[in-house]
């Protein structure tokens, strides 16, 4: 198994460990003061105001040495107290630490002055703006679904976790009455967290790692796992404690009823310290959906094998049909008594056929299966690429990719036509895993050498860009189509008033791409933003924008099928989202306005075709 990297933000375990100090302080503070609010009058009340006085005051001195560790993080130990000044008002780290030192202040004003429901919202706003250190947050500094998600998720376990200390003080000391009624006050309270804690953990770690191969193959996704575990045992704590022991108050036995539901809070506290400390490691690592995941299995979920042939199809559909009989004969089990074993022993050999027939849904996989291509399948990238084919490639391969090198005839295993349609069935991690170490047959034999020793990570980048390009203008050139459809490669163009323009900037119209030279295409095209590829020393009018670096125009003619630059005039018309949809011959120029019409009017889907798996910028 490859085990994915573990690289800790800077500050390392120590800051993780404050961090998770001063969180824990802030939850513990708010579900404290908002189970005192919640309690009123009590015979108890003194010693739970005891742990919100205590919760305030450790989340004050973590949020403290948070601060002070933060700035000797920037400026080095030295000069760590020297620097907080600048640290506190000049970083946003600061400024949140600022306004929740206040809110750490106003509640405990209002817990001095009994006014519980200023102390509980002011913990409340603490708690939230922690969400300004999240990574919602860090990636996009606005009011956002998934920021309220986070928000959410952390007031909902400050509620929960938060109020156990109280509970367990209620439980253990409070009269019996007391005890019964503050428990399943505080379950009811509880079920509604712990329902908001599930969905919002459950969205947020979908998005955050990145799906399974984040999950699977990254440092951010295991502690994510990790974390999961955590909250299961929280959750059989909880289960427990609602169905059990605080039933368990009011039976023939309450002395141990009591001790029972004390010790399984005290459990469940624990569990609680131990999640806040895995959400403070999670808060220091990248999100696995910025990571290059590294899959640590031999195999990986594929349906490129049953899409393949009917026939396979079939046989996984046999294979779940024969997996549901399998549950309703255990089902049936369940129910009916008496032909228990029966129905068990049929439901085992059922599943024993089946089972194996659902490899078909699993190929073989590498370390990089799910790494996606860094460079956006930009024009420069797709140039490179042409450039270093014909001396690491064209020998087996070809000029064009169809496996007819002057080398192919003497190898015993033929090299790949790359310009077949099953390359976009392949992954951009796979194909990386293939250059890098090459390919060997299933008898041991080297099918194709490796590139790790001879071109960097970014020169094999590079060369997939290029094969996919080439791919899909040998395709447009044979059949008048881009089939399956294909990304626009990315470029810069230089435009009037001094502005610089990406083609990634210009999502959401639709985009001529013109091989431009005088004479020059008039007038420009209201419905379409139009750049003029035009060659370095070439003249231009200025109301255009114009890209002229080579590599661009290169890249241009490789996905439109032209081995050298096609002719002036030639036009390229590229979908609101980014997809290469037509291109227009010299004189072709009175079917432009129609085009771009049946274009406009319906794009294709953002994921579409055989590059949804591909990074784009």
């Amino acid at each position: 198994m490859t085990l994915p990297p573990f690289e800790l933000g800077t500050g390392g375990l120590l800051l993780d460990a404050v961090r998770a100090v001063a969180v824990a302080g802030l939850l513990s503070a708010f579900g404290s003061l908002l189970f005192l609010l919640g309690q009123g009058r009590s015979s108890v009340e003194r010693p739970i105001r005891h742990v919100g006085w205590a919760s305030l005051a450790v989340a004050a001195a973590g949020l403290i040495v948070w601060v002070v560790l933060e700035s000797a993080t920037l400026a080095g130990w030295d000069q760590a107290f020297a620097a907080l000044p600048e640290v506190l008002w000049n970083t946003e780290f600061g400024h949140l630490a600022g306004w929740q030192a206040l809110a750490l202040a106003i509640a405990a004003i209002g817990l001095a002055c009994r006014f519980g429901w200023l102390a509980a919202t002011a913990a409340g706003v603490g708690v939230i703006l922690e969400t300004g250190r999240l990574h919602a947050w860090a990636m996009q500094p606005s009011i956002t679904p998934l920021l309220v998600s986070e928000a959410l998720h952390l007031l909902a376990a400050g509620a929960w976790l938060g109020g156990l200390l109280p509970l367990r003080i209620v439980v253990r000391s409070a009269p019996l009455d007391e005890a019964i009624a503050a428990s399943r006050r505080f379950s009811r309270m509880a079920t509604v967290a712990v329902l908001v804690l599930a969905a919002t953990a459950f969205w947020q770690g979908w998005v955050l790692s990145g799906g399974w191969p984040g999950l699977a193959g990254t440092a951010f996704g295991w502690m994510e796992l990790a974390k999961l575990v955590l909250f299961l045992a929280l959750l059989a704590c909880a289960g427990f404690n609602r169905f059990r022991f605080t039933p368990a108050l009011a039976g023939a036995d309450a002395a141990r009823g009591r001790r029972a539901l004390g010790r399984s809070i005290a459990i469940e506290t624990a569990l609680g310290v131990l999640v806040v400390c895995a959400a403070a490691v999670l808060t220091s690592l990248p999100p696995g959906m910025h990571v290059q995941p590294v899959w640590p299995f031999p195999m990986r979920p594929s349906l490129t094998i049953v899409n393949a042939d009917p026939g396979f199809r079939r046989e996984v559909a046999d294979a779940v049909l024969a997996m549901v009989g399998a549950l309703v004969l255990v089902g049936l089990g369940i129910v009916v008594r008496w032909i228990r074993w029966i129905a068990w022993l049929a439901a085992v050999v059922i599943a024993w056929f089946a089972l194996p027939h659902f490899d078909l849904l699993f190929v073989e996989a590498y370390p990089t299966s799910f790494y996606h291509s860094p460079t956006g399948f930009a024009a420069t990238s797709i140039a490179d690429g042409a450039a270093l084919y014909p001396q690491h490639c064209a020998s087996c391969h070809g000029a064009e990719g169809r496996g007819d090198g002057p080398a192919a005839r003497g190898l015993r295993i033929p090299p790949a036509d790359l310009t077949a349609e099953h390359l976009w069935a392949h992954s951009d991690g796979e194909m990386f895993w293939w250059l890098s170490h090459g390919i060997v047959s299933a008898e041991g034999e080297v099918a194709m050498p490796g590139f790790s020793g001879t071109l960097t990570d970014q020169q094999i980048w590079h060369l997939i860009d290029y094969v996919r390009a080439n791919n899909a203008g040998i395709t447009e050139r044979t059949t008048g189509a881009w089939t399956p459809p294909v990304q626009a490669p990315g470029l810069n163009a230089s435009c009037p008033e001094g502005r610089t323009l990406t083609l990634a900037a210009l999502r959401g119209q639709v985009v001529r791409v013109v091989f431009g030279a005088s004479p020059f295409p008039q007038p420009q095209h209201a419905s379409a933003a139009t750049i003029l590829l035009v060659p370095p020393d070439a003249p231009a009018p200025p109301e255009y924008c114009i890209a002229r670096d080579p590599a661009a125009a290169r890249a241009y003619a490789i996905v439109t099928g032209s081995r050298d630059r096609p002719p002036v005039g030639t036009e390229i018309l590229i979908d609101a989202n980014g997809w290469l949809r037509a291109a227009l011959a010299p004189g072709e120029e009175g079917e432009l306005a129609a085009e771009i019409k049946r274009i406009a009017a319906a794009p294709l889907p953002p994921h579409a075709g055989g590059m949804e798996n591909m990074h784009h910028h």
